[in-house]
């Protein structure tokens, strides 16, 4: 797809002529959540867009169809956004794909892309800070941890300490990246009035620096799973840390897990994920939350699947794909699936859902 492709679409999109940056890559304004800033950015080498206002993510062509039409309150699929970028390039759909459908089922139909190749990696490498902020924390394990099962011995493996000045107190998550090298640190705070405004993890702040990175461009614990992920040739991707630290004690030096320490799996993290060599992804996020009103539920509860599918279908065409949904209520509302200990991961592991290309199985 050529530039002047995308700058078609993104204006038939609504957004405004869009402005260059010093490489020359073009700005369009934000219409993915209708936005009027040139925060858009569309990089040419790797035809991938980044909005670093409110989404602030990563998104191909057809992400950014999708989520503009929502804005504008229209639902769109997968196959319904590819026949709209055909039509406004007035191009044709190829790949030997004759015809699209919808699903009810919330499961696209991915055929028309089963002859793409391979993509080329994004090499994304983050700035690191110095090694000697570890000094300023406590090496001890805080209680409620413990009490969730989580060891002292794999807490010391992932250096998880402890920060206590005023305002800033919380237990502290040192990120690395694949090579071992400090990119960011993170607080779970422990000061309840934080927790209740929504901040119980925040980077954190020693002095006058922000230990912040961009958690869509890194994978949490890789730096101690990498050769469990090669060796078995499988990653299973959590939400949060903790869920990582439980599988080490778990499964030990088999610990295949990660975690986006969001709820967002972005193309950076796939391209991570798959330069490792996996044969197969497990998408194990948190459950949804619960939603007292039947009709806000519903529509919580299907955003919630079309949001784990469309996760899936970054990995669909390179790799086997499930997703571990709790079909059988054995979580509680917001849990992670290794919250409620191993036994009750590997009955979710044993009732997984695969994601093909056709649709589940």
């Amino acid at each position: 797809m050529t530039e002047e492709d995308i700058h078609k679409i993104l204006l038939d999109l609504g957004s405004k002529e869009p402005e260059q940056d010093k490489n020359g890559d073009l700005k369009f304004t934000t219409v993915c959540h209708g936005g009027t800033k040139h925060k858009l950015y569309y990089y040419h080498e790797s035809r991938q867009f980044h909005c670093y206002t409110d989404c602030s993510d990563n998104l191909d062509i057809y992400e950014v169809v999708i989520r503009t039409k929502k804005e504008q309150g229209v639902d769109v699929t997968f196959p319904k956004a590819v026949e709209y970028v055909s039509r406004v390039t007035g191009k044709t759909r190829g790949f030997g794909y004759t015809g699209l459908k919808s699903n009810k089922d919330l499961i696209n139909d991915w055929d028309f892309i089963s002859k793409f190749s391979r993509k080329a990696k994004s090499d994304r490498t983050l700035p690191s800070y110095n090694e000697n902020v570890l000094d300023v924390f406590m090496s001890l394990p805080h209680e409620s941890w413990l009490e969730e099962g989580i060891s002292y011995e794999t807490m010391e493996k992932y250096e998880i300490g402890y920060y206590f000045r005023e305002k800033e107190e919380g237990i502290v998550i040192p990120h690395r990246d694949i090579n071992g090298r400090l990119i960011g640190i993170r607080r779970r705070s422990m000061i309840q009035e934080q927790v209740d405004a929504g901040y119980k993890y925040m980077p954190l702040t020693v002095g006058n620096t922000m230990y912040n990175h961009l958690v869509t461009a890194n994978l949490y614990g890789l730096n101690h799973t990498a050769e469990a992920v090669k060796r078995l040739r499988k990653l299973m991707i959590f939400e949060s840390e903790k869920s990582v630290l439980k599988c080490q004690d778990f499964y030990g030096e088999l610990n295949f897990t990660t975690a986006i320490c969001s709820s967002n799996i972005s193309d950076f993290h796939r391209d991570i994920a798959t330069s490792l060599g996996i044969e197969e992804v497990f998408i194990a996020l948190d459950k949804m939350g619960y939603e007292e009103d039947e009709e806000k539920f519903e529509k919580k509860e299907q955003e919630y699947q079309e949001r784990i599918l469309k996760f899936a279908k970054k990995f669909a065409p390179y790799c086997r794909v499930y997703v571990l949904w709790d079909d059988e209520g054995l979580l509680d509302w917001k849990d992670s699936p290794a919250d409620r200990g191993k036994e009750v991961l590997e009955e979710m592991m044993k009732n997984k859902t695969e994601i093909t290309m056709e649709g589940a199985i």
